[in-house]
């Protein structure tokens, strides 16, 4: 009985929190926000789109999912090194950074995720049984190419507080529009079970608030992040009626 009711009482505290993730993703609503992306877009990263449907009210632009997956079998989570890919276009946003600067975002993306996902998943440093891959890339879309010398260190398993996620709080150059495309495949199989692209901006209020910092960068990520734990949470319960990732 009283087992029971320890197992009962967990469940509501981890959908709680799930749910109380999601109103702080929404939250930071007021200082990122979604911009929509066509197909046209898509940088190459995730090579086969073909899976991929257009998002719905809350979904990421373009999302993926195995819906005969059983997400709750997976308790770590492999996060392979974040990569960036950029275009040649003249008004690529990652083209202009540094070479500095494009690794702090990737390091700091990759941070991000590991942060966060920690209290979900046990991290651990490669694939295999009941391991959750996720492969991401910050993209500049339109057929961007992969930046081949900027790619994010491969974390120690319980080291997660890195440099550059303490660094690109500082001032640094304003990046505006951030794309990102994840890729999640089952660590054993190699199978894609889950897939999303998505684009978000600043606005106004974080603009005001950040005076043209890292702000804009970080907050998209940090709202990635806080996206994927709580929909995560929803799909290990098997509820897919959600909007989800």
């Amino acid at each position: 009985m009283m087992n029971h009711f320890a197992r009962s009482s967990g469940q509501v505290l981890k959908y709680l929190f799930a749910v109380a993730l999601t109103m702080g993703a929404l939250a930071a609503c007021k200082t990122t926000k979604q911009v929509d992306e066509e197909p046209k877009n898509f940088s190459g990263f995730l090579g086969n789109y073909s899976m991929l449907q257009k998002g719905s009210g809350d979904e990421a632009n373009y999302i993926y999912i195995d819906k005969s997956t059983k997400f709750a079998k997976y308790t770590k989570l492999y996060i392979k090194p974040v990569e960036l890919w950029k275009s040649d276009a003249a008004d690529s946003g990652l083209s202009k950074l540094s070479h500095d600067d494009q690794q702090k975002l990737v390091s700091y993306f990759q941070t991000e995720l590991a942060d966060t996902l920690k209290g979900d998943f046990q991290i651990v440093s490669q694939p295999g049984p009941d391991v959750l891959v996720v492969h991401a890339a910050i993209t500049d879309g339109r057929g961007s190419k992969p930046v081949l010398n900027v790619i994010s260190t491969i974390l120690p398993v319980g080291l997660i507080i890195s440099y550059a996620k303490q660094a690109i709080t500082g001032t640094g150059t304003a990046v505006g529009v951030i794309n990102i495309e994840v890729d999640f495949t089952d660590g054993a199989s190699g199978q894609r079970v889950a897939a999303i692209v998505d684009s978000r901006a600043g606005t106004k209020a974080l603009r005001t608030k950040f005076n043209g910092t890292w702000g804009d960068a970080k907050l998209a990520f940090d709202w990635w992040a806080q996206r994927l734990s709580a929909r995560f949470e929803l799909l290990k319960r098997g509820d897919y009626s959600a909007e989800s990732l």
